[in-house]
């Protein structure tokens, strides 16, 4: 038996609906393919028909009849129902719930007498529940906003903070949901960014007092949070799993106030107030209190009209006065005020006038007093006066302000403050503290883009729960996979229907492309110029010729860079405080502020302590700690192999190899944490799809999940798709299968077309990648592999980071790791081809085959080879860029940042030609040696080379003929000298470019650099045979079996 149980909208109460025909009931379940990412796992039926029966006209207040009126559209509250709203329902055969969700009426057919139906699975449903609405919607109930997100914006709540296990919310909302990251957004200070200066001169910057105030930061929210309340106020809930609760998500935090220069702000605090219980509020004399005597005024009257309607309107916005009319501080910050007190004269025996004291009292930190004198009335009638009080004042939240007064006159006079005309007005200053309005801090994207971004991230499955289908289950694929059970299928197989085998090839596709955003800060400029290419994107190539079309990601944030908070002058040493850390959100170059840029996704790494010269300020309060915000999760200590990371994948960040970062690059990107088994069992060689049909039952339906292995006939699959499950019926459900396929966590997608039968895990400090086999998780070293995945093969191991191209980066033109993901063609083909990179370079190759030795960002390179010796060579052209400081010898690198080595490789049995042209120039005088602009023009030479694993410099010195330079520069000089590589390798494999300036100056230096490679390594192999037979041009007689002819 077939029951459709449908839910009122109204109550929620439970109707049995006729159904017209059980057979026409038709179920479908399909898990979302492979590129569509979105309400997968939500199971769906065809439109069936219920037919005009008394129960299901009831239920749908006869819809068909267009003449009847809801009885709501006459005020009568009924259970009615509502083409336009979502109605709960479920289907159950036997007993047994087969499908639960959501009913939808398609539309009446007058001449057939029934409703067309359809159900929609809950998880779909989600998705329809937020529609168009933005992330502010999740805070409105009803077109009222959620204030209880909003945090008192002081010194201590953005420090407090900081530390996650506080709630700085005024709703309580939860510990460490809304923190104040320090991250720069080009709004302080003289330079518009953030600088710091501890040394044995001074401490200035954000080393000094209100240098950055609480108001110059952003909030962001915990990403857990924000993504459980979208849900929640969607009408579901989350059901708690390990995903969850773990580091890797709770951790994450959200940046807000991202289309905005500076953060959103509640309405100012506005209040003014009166007391209009009597005509006089106090009088001091004749029969009132005594002269001479503090009264404290109390404004009770916080809406309406004034005495006598002065002044006009009285109101306090936000309750800042208490019910005693005393006024509490809703913040710390600064607040401007005016105490207007009108006075009369009293009787007619006050002659000699009288002195009055009008003070505002509290834990003001200031004496607000006036004095003032009114005038006898020399026995006339009353005199009144009106005297305003102005006072700005720093409050702190939860204490009071207080207006008090005081009069003094001869005996036998009085003095009246009259209600009339007695008011305080009190404005909270809108441009210094205030209270961070969170709601209005949200990007103005969708909640759908959101959730989407986020199920795509980190590959989420959506999984109502059977007896709650509000409960959902939110879990990576391979968390979900794993919890599955094993169910053996092969005896309701169905014999006499075709069953087919496929390949993948339609879930497939020819590109994958898993990438953030580009964005206009400075950092993320400074990399797309650098790179070409968005920072730790994924791309790769599956070979195919039947692949079209692109896997893609809809990223709603860009990357998260942090580097040194640098010196104001920002040269000589980047920075006083090498642990300190911050993301830099302002305009490329340091102008100022950005009006709008894309949100970002960071870790709160914990608190990172700072020596107690590094102390920082935020206004007058001093912290010796922050808040270390990092892409990536390892509990405040260095970046480790397994550490989650926000990026898809590894690539050198800005501040690589310093105190934070550490040398050790993860595995752990978006792409292998959560893509790679998935795709893999689309991917793999020995993926098939198998098309059957099964005889199903209501307690196979209901029992099964997606994450369930199901045997059939020894082979074990997973279902991806039931068709036309026809309830309480024995015909057989078509059923399609993907085989299960064994995979391990890698870096990349396996590929077919490769000779490789292994694929990258791991890249260690060390420069070593490591390779585990497809098939048995072994780890292995291979030659084919590392030239397959575009590292570097030096002999016996396979190194991410020989070289790097200064800095560390590996093979930049991958952006660290990526097998092949800008098409760099590996076929041995003869010609030239020209091929862009993503490092922002254009390299040529004369020969194909030839490999790029140490590619460098940024450069020009042709690739050749000496056919007849078989020696590989490569030109490049690149700039470098170096700073001295006095004599302090300096190393050149791509970027010239202070601590990165140049990282020029050389290879084992290579040789070097380097022409150096160096264009120097003097920016800053530190005591009375050169000048503002001492130029120079200067061009080295050096030939360095590697022989047996032995480094020499067989030459190097400058070409005095090219030299041109002002009188006063001084002595410039460049040397090359052996190095060990920035990441600890074991002796010396390359070379660093060093930089030697004048005494007391500080020099910049701009260096045209031209290195030609000759890899002489493959002319071993080469033996010359004084028994063949040798030709004229060098080559040997060789006849037509391949064998060459000796001389008799």
């Amino acid at each position: 038996m077939i029951e459709l149980f449908a839910y009122s909208q109204k109550y929620n109460t439970p109707h049995l609906l006729d159904i017209e025909n059980a057979g026409a009931v038709s179920l479908n379940y399909e898990i979302g393919d492979v590129g569509d990412l979105v309400g997968r796992n939500s199971p769906y039926t065809q439109s069936f028909n219920l037919p005009f029966s008394s129960t299901n006209n009831k239920f749908f207040r006869q819809f068909y009849n267009i003449n009847v009126q809801s009885e709501e559209g006459f005020g009568v509250s009924v259970d009615g129902f509502d083409a336009d709203l979502k109605t709960n329902c479920s289907i159950h055969v036997d007993g047994i719930p087969v499908i639960s969700g959501t009913l939808q009426l398609i539309n009446c057919s007058l001449e057939q007498e029934v409703y067309q139906i359809a159900v929609i699975g809950n998880e779909a449903s989600l998705f329809r529940a937020i529609q168009e609405k933005k992330l502010i919607d999740a805070f409105n109930d009803g077109g009222v906003i959620d204030t209880s997100y909003n945090v008192n914006v002081n010194d201590l709540n953005v420090i407090n903070s900081w530390n996650l296990t506080n709630d700085v919310t005024q709703g309580g909302v939860g510990n460490g949901i809304i923190i104040f990251p320090l991250i720069d957004y080009g709004n302080v200070g003289d330079y518009n960014f953030i600088w710091l200066q501890n040394d044995s001169f001074a401490n200035l910057g954000l080393a000094e007092a209100n240098f950055l105030q609480p108001q110059d930061l952003k909030p962001a929210i915990q990403l857990k949070a924000l993504f459980e309340k979208i849900i929640n106020v969607a009408g579901f809930n989350l059901i708690p799993n390990s995903f969850l609760t773990s580091d890797a998500f709770t951790k994450a935090y959200m940046t807000l106030g991202t289309d905005r220069e500076s953060m959103a702000i509640t309405t100012m605090h506005q209040s003014q107030v009166a007391n209009t219980a009597s005509t006089n509020i106090q009088t001091w004399g004749g029969g009132g209190v005594s002269l001479n005597t503090w009264q404290t005024i109390l404004f009770p009257t916080q809406s309406g009209a004034g005495a006598s309607s002065n002044p006009p309107s009285l109101y306090d916005i936000n309750n800042d006065w208490n019910v005693g009319g005393t006024y509490v501080f809703p913040y710390t910050g600064s607040y401007s005020g005016i105490f207007t007190a009108t006075f009369d004269t009293g009787n007619a025996s006050l002659t000699d006038g009288a002195t009055i004291k009008l003070s505002v009292q509290g834990e003001l930190g200031a004496d607000l007093s006036q004095v003032i004198f009114i005038n006898g009335n020399d026995g006339a009638g009353a005199i009144v006066t009106t005297h305003p009080l102005a006072f700005d004042v720093q409050g702190i939240a939860g204490n009071s302000l207080e207006i008090k007064v005081l009069a003094s006159t001869t005996a036998g006079g009085s003095v009246d403050l009259l209600a009339a005309g007695t008011y305080c007005t009190i404005v909270s200053s809108g441009t210094l503290a205030g209270v961070c309005d969170t709601p209005a801090n949200m990007p103005n994207i969708s909640q759908k883009d959101f959730l989407t971004d986020i199920i795509q991230r980190f590959n989420l499955v959506v999984v109502s729960e059977e007896d709650n289908n509000k409960n959902l289950t939110v879990m990576p694929w391979s968390d979900y996979i794993s919890l599955g059970e094993r169910k053996d299928w092969t005896q309701k197989l169905d014999l006499s229907q075709e069953r087919i085998i496929s390949p993948t090839t339609k879930f497939k596709k020819q590109f994958i492309k898993f990438s953030d955003l580009e964005d206009d800060d400075n950092r993320n400029m400074s990399n797309q110029n650098t790179y070409g290419s968005v920072f730790g994107n994924f791309t790769q190539k599956i070979n195919g010729d039947f692949l079209t079309g692109n896997l893609e990601n809809n990223s709603i944030f860009s990357p998260f860079h942090v580097n040194p908070v640098p010196r104001q002058d920002n040269y000589g040493s980047t920075t006083d405080a090498p642990n300190l850390v911050i993301h830099q959100s302002y305009t490329y170059g340091t102008e100022g502020p950005l009006g709008s840029c894309k949100p970002k996704l960071f870790y709160h790494n914990g608190l990172e302590g700072l020596d107690a010269d590094d102390r920082i300020y935020i206004g007058i309060t001093q912290s010796y700690a922050y808040p270390l915000c990092l892409p990536y999760y390892n509990a405040g200590g260095q970046m480790a192999v397994d550490s989650p990371m926000l990026a898809w994948q590894f690539q050198t960040p800005n501040s690589w190899g310093g105190p934070i970062f550490g040398t050790t690059p993860s595995s752990e990107g978006y792409f292998k944490r959560y893509w790679q088994q998935f795709l893999t069992s689309y991917y793999d060689t020995s993926a098939r799809v198998l098309d059957c049909s099964l005889y199903l039952t209501a307690s196979d339906i209901h029992n099964f999940q997606f994450n369930d292995e199901v045997v059939i006939e020894d082979t074990a699959y997973r279902v991806l798709k039931i068709q036309n499950y026809q309830p309480n019926t024995n015909v057989p459900t078509k059923v399609q299968l993907l085989k299960k396929v064994f995979s391990i966590g890698a870096l990349q997608v396996a590929d077919a077309s490769d000779n490789c039968a292994a694929s990258p895990v791991a890249l260690f400090s060390s420069g070593i990648v490591q390779f585990q086999n497809d098939q048995t998780g072994a780890v292995v070293q291979s030659e084919v592999c590392c030239n397959d995945y575009n590292y570097f093969w030096d002999g016996s191991e396979c190194f991410w980071n020989y070289g790097g191209g200064g800095g560390g980066s590996g093979d930049p033109t991958t952006g660290l790791g990526g097998r092949n993901p800008h098409l760099i063609p590996t076929h041995d083909t003869v010609g030239a081809s020209g091929d862009l990179k993503g490092v922002g370079g254009f390299k040529t190759r004369k020969r194909g085959g030839v490999g790029n030795i140490n590619p460098v960002q940024g450069e020009h390179s042709t690739r050749g080879q000496n056919v007849e010796s078989i020696a590989n060579s490569v030109n490049k052209t690149f700039v470098y860029y170096a700073q001295t400081n006095s004599t302090t010898v300096k190393i050149a690198s791509p970027n010239g940042i202070s601590g990165e080595q140049s990282n020029l490789q050389i290879p084992l049995d290579t040789m070097a030609r380097f022409i150096i042209r160096a264009l120097t120039v003097q920016t800053h005088v530190l005591a009375t040696t050169g000048s503002y602009g001492s130029s120079a023009f200067q061009v080295w030479t050096f030939l360095v080379k590697n022989v047996g694993g032995v480094i020499s410099i067989v030459g190097g010195s400058e070409q005095l003929d090219f030299q041109e330079k002002d009188t006063d520069a001084g002595t410039r000089t460049i040397d090359i000298v052996g190095s060990a590589g920035k990441t600890g390798f074991a002796g010396n494999r390359g070379v660093d470019i060093q930089c030697t300036g004048p005494s007391e100056c500080v020099v910049a230096w701009h260096l045209d650099c031209e290195v030609t490679y000759v890899d002489f390594s493959y002319t071993k192999a080469i033996v010359i045979n004084s028994e063949l037979i040798l030709q004229e041009n060098m080559g040997y007689i060789e006849t037509e079996n391949g064998e060459f002819i000796e001389q008799d």
